[in-house]
Formats: C-alpha cells, sequence, structure tokens
C-alpha cells in the first residue's frame, strides 16, 4: 500500500523516527540493546536497538528484520499497514492530520469571500477553491496544499497581498514546487512566479494604451500553468492520451475538472521560444504521461480580424499571427520525435455558437451546463471526422500539412476569398493591406491601391444647375492622402489620465512634430505642383483655411505614441547615415531608422573607429588597451586626465601598482557611467542618478569649479537629446522641470548648490516622471521612458550616508587636473566641441560614446561590479568622507577640531552630551549651523567616522559587538557604541587608541 495515500511522507517519516520500537515488540525493557524472541523463528537471538537515530530489531539467526515500530504493530498484532501507522501514532501520542484534511483546512485557511473578484471569476467558469487547490511542496519540502487562484493584488515592485481584491493566479512545477524566475538585474535571486487578473482592466493599460487584463512579472518568461489533475497523473506516469493546450488558466483547470486534460498557456505564441523550443514542462507531460495526441485548443474568435479597424489597416495580421501559431506550435512537437516522442499534432477551435461561448470553459458553463460529457464526445467525432468538424469543436490533424495548408484554414492565400468572409466586418473601410497589398472594394471586388494615389484626387470638378464648373473637395481622400504621406494624430495620456493628441508626420522613418498650418501648407504645395486648373488653385487658395480648419484635424488617422522601443541588449543611437545598433559584444552601424523621433538624431554620420580595443577585470582589478585612434581621442584623454589624482599636469610621475589600479576604476567607472546615461533601457536593478563631483575636499559650502565637471554633462547632451538645467536655480520651484518633455533623454542640473534637495529626485528616478507645467496639465513620463538625469556638483550630497540616497547614486569624481590655473584648452589649444572637425574628434567621439554603452553593457554581462549592476563606482573612500563632512556640518567640524585636539584634554574623556552641546553653542552659536540638540549625537558620530576616532566604548555597538573583542581585528575602522545613559543623563566618550 502506498504510505503517502492518506498520511504525506513526512507524518510518516516522523512516526517511525519518534515512535519507540521497544513499546510494541513483547518482552522489551527500557535498555538500549537487548536480545528478545524473534517472531519469525523463535531464537533468542532479536537484538532490538534503540540509541541515538537507531530503532529498529533485527535477528542474527533467521536474518529478518522490523525496521519501524509501525512493523513491529503490523507484525506482532497481525494488523495492516494503515491501521497500525495510526495505532503507533495515537499510542506514542504522536499527532498526525490525514492530508485530505489538510487540503480542507488550506481551502478554509483560504476564505470564502462570495463577493470578491477570483470567487466571481471562478464561480462564472464553474469552478470552486476545492477544484483550483494543489498539492504542493512546501519550501521546508513538506507535502501541502494551495488554492491557487487567491483574492489580492501587488505591492510594487511586484509582491503579492492579500488586502486587494484582484485575483493572484499561482504556478507551480509538476513536481509541486512553487514557480519561479530570475529577473534580470536581480543579483540571482529567485523570485516566485504569479500573475494577476485585474478586476478593471480599463485601469491598467499597456505601452500602447490599451486595456490589460493579466500582469505578469516584469523580466519573467513565460510559464505553463499546470491544474493538479495533469499533475497527479506526471507524478504517477499515467497514460494521457490527448494533451490540451488552451489559452488561460481557468480554461485548463475546468477543462480538467471534466475529463479533459489540459494545461493552460498565457498567449497563443506562449509554448515556447525560438531559442530554447518547446517549454520544458510540455516535453516532460509528453514523455512521461506518453501523450499521443497533443491539441491547440483555440476560443470560437480564432479567425476574427483585430479590433477597431481603420482605413489603411493591415486586416491580416490577426489572422496571420494565429496561422502562425499554429505553424510555430507544428513545429516544435514535431521536434519532439528527434527525442523520441511521436505524438500527433492537431488544431482545433471551439465553435460559433447560439450561445455566444467563446472559450470552452464558457461553453461548458453554458450550452453544455448539465451534459457536459457531449463535449468529450464533440471532441472524439472531430478527431475522427475526414474533415475535422463536430457539433462544438472542431480539431484538424496537422502532423503532416504544409504551412500553406495551416494558412488556408485562414483564407491567407486568397486574398478575394479572405474578404468576402469578412466583407460585413470591413464594410465602410475604405482601404485595407493584405499581405502589404493594399486593397479598395468596388462592386464586391477587391482593386489594388497604390500607396501614393487614388483612382480618385483629393478634389473634384463638378457643374452646378447653371452648367458651371465647380470645386468639390473630398474630405475623406484628403485624409487618407494624408496618412498616406506619413500625417498622424499621436495619442499621449496625460499625467491626470486625460488623453491629448499631437500631430506628427513620419517620413522615411523619421518622425517630427507638426501644425495645422504645416499640413494645410503641404496640401498646398501638392496642388501647385499637380495641378493646372486655376478654379482648383483659387479653391484651394481662398477656401484651404474652412475646408482644412484645425477642428479638422481631427480626422487624421490616430497613432499610439509607443514609438520607443528600448531592450536591455541593444542600444541604438540614431545619425544622419542611420541606426547604430550597440550589443555587449559590438558596434552595427548603417541600419535603417524605423519611426525615430528627429531630435534623437545626431546631426553627423557615423564612421566606426575603434577607440578602445580592450578592458579586462582580472584578479579584482581592471586594464584597459587603446587603438591608435584611442590615443588621439581629446575626449577619452580627458577621461583619463580627470581620473589621474595622483599628480598635476606639470609633475608627472609613476604611478605605483596601487594607484594604477585605483586610477583605472576611475576610468572605468566613467565609461561604465556614461553607457548607463546614453541607454535608454532601464534595468530595475539600477534605478540611479549620476553625480559628478571633485576629488578635492574643501569645507562644507566652499566652492571649488573648474574641475571640468560640465564637460561631461555637455558630452551626453551631444548624443541624445538633453534638457539643461541650472543647478542655482530654486530647486524647490515646482516648475523646475517644466521643460522636460517625452522626447528628452537626459536632464542635465549642472553646478547644483550645497543643500540641494536630492530627495525631490526619488520619485523621478525610481518610477515615473510626473512634471508640473504652467497653464496646462502636468506632464506624465513613464519609468519605461523618462530621462536618465545626470548632476554636478562641488559640494557632497546631503543625506548621502542614509541607504535611501546612497542607493540611488552612480558617482563620478573629477581630479584636480583641470583647475582655474589649468583649463582644456591648455592640453588641447582648442575647446572641445565647437572647435572640433566632423571628420576628426566628432568622429572619435561618436564612437568613444558607442564604446561606453559596449562597455557598460559588458559591465552588466560580466558582473565588473556586482549582480544587476554596469555602471563600476569610483574607489569610495574620498567620497564617503566628503558625505560624512557634509553631513557633520563644517561649524561642527571645525568646533571638534579644537575640542578634540589631540593635544588637549578631551579625547578619551566621558563628556555629558548637555555640557558639549552647551560649549559647541558657546563656540558656534545656536543658529545657521544645522546642528540641534536631537541630530547633535549623529553629527559627533559623524565626525568620528570621518576622523578614524572610536565613540562610547564602554558600550556594544547596534550589532552586539563589545569593543574589547570587536576592535583587534579592525584596527582601521571606527567603533560606534550604543547610547551611554547613566542616572538620566546621557554622556559622549570620543576615543583615540
Amino acid at each position: 500500500m502506498n504510505e503517502c495515500l492518506k498520511y504525506d511522507r513526512h507524518t510518516v517519516d516522523n512516526v517511525k523516527k519518534v515512535a519507540d520500537i521497544r513499546d510494541y515488540i513483547p518482552g522489551c525493557t527500557r535498555k538500549a540493546e537487548q536480545m528478545v524472541e524473534c517472531p519469525f523463528c523463535h531464537s533468542k537471538k532479536m537484538s532490538v536497538v534503540h540509541k541515538g537515530d537507531k530503532n529498529f530489531a533485527h535477528c542474527f539467526s533467521c536474518g529478518k528484520s522490523i525496521p519501524n515500530a509501525i512493523d513491529a504493530v503490523m507484525t506482532y498484532e497481525g494488523l495492516e499497514w494503515l491501521p497500525a501507522l495510526e495505532s503507533v501514532a495515537q499510542r506514542s501520542g504522536i499527532p498526525i492530520v490525514p492530508l485530505e484534511q489538510i487540503r480542507m483546512n488550506r481551502i478554509s485557511d483560504n476564505g470564502k469571500s462570495p463577493d470578491s473578484f477570483c470567487s466571481q471569476q471562478l464561480a462564472a467558469s464553474g469552478l470552486t477553491q476545492d477544484d483550483v487547490c494543489a498539492k504542493i511542496i512546501d519550501s521546508t519540502g513538506r507535502e501541502d496544499f494551495f488554492v491557487t487562484f487567491r483574492k489580492g493584488g501587488i505591492d510594487p515592485p511586484f509582491s503579492p497581498n492579500s488586502s486587494d481584491d484582484e485575483m493572484l493566479i499561482y504556478y507551480f512545477g509538476l513536481d509541486g514546487r512553487q514557480k519561479s524566475f530570475v529577473p534580470r538585474g536581480n543579483g540571482g535571486r529567485a523570485k516566485p512566479y504569479f500573475r494577476v487578473r485585474w478586476s478593471n482592466p480599463a485601469a491598467h493599460t499597456d505601452a500602447d494604451g490599451k486595456a490589460t487584463k493579466y500582469k505578469t512579472p516584469a523580466g519573467a518568461p513565460s510559464q505553463v500553468y499546470i491544474p493538479q489533475f495533469i499533475r497527479t497523473k506526471y507524478q504517477a506516469g499515467e497514460h494521457i492520451e490527448t494533451l490540451f493546450l488552451q489559452e488561460g488558466e481557468k480554461k485548463a483547470e475546468k477543462a480538467c475538472k471534466h475529463g479533459i486534460p489540459s494545461i493552460g498557456i498565457q498567449g497563443i505564441n506562449n509554448f515556447g521560444t525560438a531559442k530554447d523550443g518547446l517549454l520544458q514542462d510540455i516535453q516532460y507531460i509528453v514523455k512521461e504521461c506518453a501523450v499521443k495526441n497533443v491539441v491547440l485548443l483555440m476560443d470560437s474568435d480564432w479567425e476574427d480580424l483585430h479590433k477597431n479597424i481603420i482605413s489603411g489597416d493591415s486586416i491580416t495580421k490577426r489572422p496571420n499571427s494565429f496561422s502562425k501559431a499554429v505553424i510555430k506550435f507544428k513545429m516544435f512537437i514535431r521536434s519532439l520525435s528527434t527525442l523520441g516522442f511521436d505524438a500527433d499534432v492537431w488544431w482545433g477551435h471551439v465553435n460559433l455558437n447560439d450561445g455566444g461561448d467563446k472559450g470552452i470553459d464558457d461553453l461548458l458553463c453554458n450550452s453544455l451546463l448539465g451534459h457536459e460529457d457531449e463535449l468529450l464526445v464533440s471532441i472524439d467525432e472531430a478527431m475522427h471526422a475526414h474533415n475535422g468538424q463536430s457539433k462544438w469543436v472542431n480539431i484538424h490533424k496537422i502532423t503532416s500539412v504544409t504551412d500553406k495548408q495551416i494558412e488556408d484554414f485562414w483564407l491567407l492565400n486568397d486574398d478575394q476569398a479572405f474578404y468576402e468572409r469578412h466583407a460585413a466586418r470591413l464594410s465602410g473601410v475604405e482601404t485595407f493591406k493584405i499581405k502589404n497589398i493594399r486593397y479598395k472594394v468596388e462592386d464586391g471586388r477587391l482593386v489594388q491601391v497604390n500607396r501614393y494615389s487614388s483612382d480618385v484626387d483629393i478634389w473634384a470638378i463638378e457643374l452646378d444647375s447653371k452648367e458651371r464648373e465647380k470645386v468639390i473637395f473630398n474630405t475623406l481622400e484628403t485624409f487618407e492622402f494624408l496618412k498616406a504621406n506619413g500625417f498622424y494624430r499621436m495619442r499621449n495620456v496625460n499625467g491626470d489620465g486625460t488623453v491629448s493628441f499631437d500631430l506628427i508626420r513620419i517620413d522615411d522613418g523619421i518622425i517630427d512634430r507638426t501644425s495645422p498650418v504645416e499640413i494645410r501648407d503641404f496640401i498646398r504645395d501638392y496642388i501647385n505642383g499637380t495641378c493646372r486648373k486655376k478654379i482648383v488653385k483659387n479653391f484651394f487658395h481662398e477656401k484651404m483655411d474652412s475646408v482644412m480648419a484645425d477642428k479638422k484635424m481631427e480626422n487624421l488617422a490616430r497613432i499610439e505614441n509607443d514609438f520607443n522601443d528600448f531592450v536591455p541588449e541593444t542600444q541604438r543611437l540614431y545619425f544622419n547615415n542611420g541606426t547604430v545598433e550597440i550589443t555587449s559584444r559590438d558596434i552595427i552601424p548603417n541600419q535603417p531608422m524605423c519611426n525615430v523621433w528627429r531630435s534623437r538624431i545626431v546631426p553627423r554620420k557615423f564612421r566606426r573607429v575603434p577607440i578602445i580595443r580592450d578592458i579586462r577585470f582580472t584578479d579584482g582589478r581592471f586594464y584597459i588597451e587603446l587603438t591608435p585612434e584611442g590615443e588621439r581621442c581629446e575626449f577619452l584623454r580627458y577621461l583619463f586626465n580627470t581620473s589621474n589624482s595622483f599628480y598635476t599636469h606639470d609633475s608627472p610621475r609613476e604611478l605605483t601598482p596601487e594607484e594604477q589600479a585605483e586610477y583605472f576604476q576611475h576610468i572605468v567607472n566613467k565609461i561604465t557611467a556614461i553607457g548607463f546615461l546614453l541607454c535608454d533601457y532601464k534595468f530595475p536593478s539600477e534605478k540611479k542618478a549620476v553625480v559628478v563631483q571633485d576629488h578635492r575636499m574643501a569645507e562644507v559650502g566652499q566652492s571649488n569649479g573648474g574641475s571640468g565637471k560640465s564637460i561631461l554633462g555637455n558630452a551626453i547632451g551631444h548624443i541624445i537629446p538633453q534638457v539643461f538645467i541650472d543647478g542655482k536655480a530654486d530647486d524647490s520651484d515646482r516648475f523646475f522641470f517644466d521643460r522636460v518633455s517625452h522626447a528628452t533623454r537626459n536632464v542635465f542640473i549642472d553646478d547644483i548648490r550645497a543643500n540641494f534637495n536630492f530627495e525631490r529626485l526619488f520619485a523621478m528616478v525610481t518610477g515615473d516622471m510626473i512634471i508640473p507645467r504652467k497653464n496646462t496639465d502636468p506632464l506624465e513620463i513613464r519609468f519605461s521612458d523618462s530621462p536618465k538625469i545626470i548632476l554636478t556638483t562641488n559640494h557632497a550630497i546631503n543625506k548621502a550616508e542614509e541607504d535611501a540616497t546612497r542607493l540611488r547614486i552612480i558617482y563620478i569624481e573629477a581630479s584636480e587636473w583641470y583647475n582655474p590655473d589649468h583649463t582644456l584648452v591648455d592640453d588641447f589649444d582648442h575647446m572641445f566641441f565647437d572647435d572640433w572637425s566632423a571628420d576628426d574628434q566628432w568622429v572619435l567621439f561618436d564612437n568613444l560614446m558607442a564604446e561606453c554603452v559596449i562597455f557598460y553593457l559588458r559591465s552588466f554581462d560580466n558582473v565588473w561590479y556586482k549582480k544587476g549592476m554596469g555602471a563600476v563606482p569610483p574607489p569610495m573612500e574620498n567620497i564617503r568622507l566628503r558625505s560624512l563632512r557634509q553631513e557633520m556640518s563644517e561649524a561642527l567640524f571645525q568646533w571638534a577640531e579644537e575640542y578634540y585636539d589631540p593635544c588637549g584634554q578631551n579625547l578619551n574623556e566621558r563628556r555629558s552630551r548637555k555640557d558639549l552641546f552647551t560649549c559647541f553653542c558657546e563656540y558656534a552659536g545656536t543658529n545657521g549651523h544645522g546642528v540641534s540638540r536631537s541630530n547633535f549625537r549623529r553629527k559627533i558620530e559623524a565626525y568620528c567616522k570621518f576622523k578614524g576616532y572610536d565613540f562610547n566604548i564602554n558600550q556594544p555597538d547596534k550589532l552586539g559587538n563589545v569593543y574589547s573583542q570587536w576592535k583587534p581585528s579592525h584596527q582601521s575602522q571606527p567603533f560606534i557604541g550604543e547610547s551611554d545613559k547613566s542616572g538620566g543623563v546621557e554622556y559622549f566618550t570620543v576615543f583615540l587608541s
């Protein structure tokens, strides 16, 4: 008998381990080892052992054994295994719970909320919590149960909660363990896989502004939903004659409930990828369950055209997508033959019926309610009919059919027949494309239409009642003419959820914003260039403003503002001679433009010239090798110079190996930070702003400019669209960012003030960017589309030591190489950018910028710094000290330097906090320095960290470490003890060992 039919394996193992075998063998005492009579051969040579983890009996005469207390009861009392288990558990006081009881408890624990969206969804599909309860393996390895459809929602970034009224769908593998995924940039940490079904899809739109029903974790691959019905058969190795793939988890569960083995896929194409082939779970099921037939079953809308067809649309795109999915499905299933599995491939769909049932779950809950077995009969009829047809479903065997024959199901190889099938749907659509051929309909027949002309012009001449000629303006044809020439209304979703439109023109893959005036000018130029009739020219001269009034522009074809196509593996830069595609391995120039904003096009031609031959990261150190052209690249030399904090231009010397390593790290930091700024795609693990600051440490509030920091910020603006903001401006002004737009790819805030509110940037760096604008609605830019930010400063960032700030910054340090006494002109004899020639330094600069992207992506791939991080930080000690000095305030630093002078009497002495604060105020006054009673201790701690002093050594630190034990192994680190209070008085001890 299978032990785990009623009780799980862990329960059984626990009884075997805990129950003392001596209690169930007659004649046993409490000795750890003893000899008793063998129940098999009746000799006195049965050894009973109970010590440590040993708990058994063995006869040295006949060789038979009793391995545990359960077997002892079966042997001596003649019970079957299950009664013996329960008897031992009861007599030994070991609680055991049947699996069925655990399952019912889990269902009960999930709660029953009949009014919840989840309950309504399940009920609509004829499912209960009991139907969707999976037998799983929990995180401890124990068998358990879990209701896979649950009430709840998601918290950012994608964590489940149980409070929202959405529906969460959890995925478990064939082994019963929860499915997980590792998002790129997440440091290799697996995250649980689940999906959310929104109760209000209209409130959750995709990048195109379309309502979405489901949301999957960002960066997660498609997974297969496996009902418990399938999992049970798989784990038992039970044969499945026919396996169905259906789009949706509920359909799969509903089908399984009625004996139709099904798994759920997340879309008609989501059963595999070109790279990896068929999803592994499907392969495993086919193999383990010896599946003979695999069916991709679609809904009854399988042949429908896409929604919201407008004139000029390609009406075959949805049918073509479905046919390609079936072709791909056939190829993937047939590929299993190379692994020794010969499953036949089938494709089918639910038929249209009077009940309007779309999917299998609808069919079973509506038309077949009460006689669900008819569906199994219908499936069998279809699979044995020569034409694959039956009442409720059509299913066709496609194992050996050609791709063209699959396309014929949708009539994709007969344009006229395709039109006739969809004629009613296309009524009123003036022109449309079938497989890239533009058509219009005349007398029920298709007639090809040239892309840029029509048999009907935008004007015609007719005779009035007095037989005089008059011009008739064809509004519809005019807007078709404009669309053929790339004029559109672009739809924008504003920050408050309202929708607005911009007029654009797409010409040769380049997008420009336009205006009603420019559109009218375009029509005038067309008339003037193609028409010789004065009556027509006069008409358009006099009537243009009325027949093409601004209000009429809403008749332009609509297009979504989704031109951004940012992907993690490839960055695209745009030049006059085409697109430059950049990956972590290569730079590929001269690629065609495809819907690119003109503002993104660098007004230069790109010619590939290698600059950096290689950057290697070995044994914790970077090594940089340049090409001859790289040696000539002035901007690269600038990066090298601003990374050299070891000597000045007039006193060169050899660097030590340690200095060389630090020097190269500064260079790689700048290269990868530039690459970060130029990359459109935002890795979720690197939501940061770039801060460029001086290496030189000055007094807080003192400005030491001239180090060339702004050059780096300006360089970014020569590659991507940038908005420059004066950092001296009032950053509390709510319109500080009002010049930022959807076209902006970088925001450069130059020379920020000492107390700049960096916290204001938190939401912009990690989320959507909301830009208040004067006299109009706020602008909302999605995080994925928002610009990255670079700041330059002569000061440390406020609260830089706090995690919330630190985790949002990529630092760059500029050395003192450039200063008021030594500028770029001194090194290069000319200014950067303005004085460069198009065929020399600009070429080298453009190539260097592209290579910065390469090395940023390569750093990401090769983990030069951390998993999920592409920007390599500079050596951080100097930055840490600057931040500490900013944190403590200059006034406190100057006071503490005097008060804790090593030659004085105050170091290593226990002083009351009150007396120390009074002493400080006598030195610096009570206002204007940012030091208060409440933050005084934090400022003193910052001073100790800055100086390397220890603090409150008579108290443990926040981790419980004791100074005397901790310090010997941390000589170079300051010890910061917790509060030292006695008799209601707090004391500080600043200690120098």
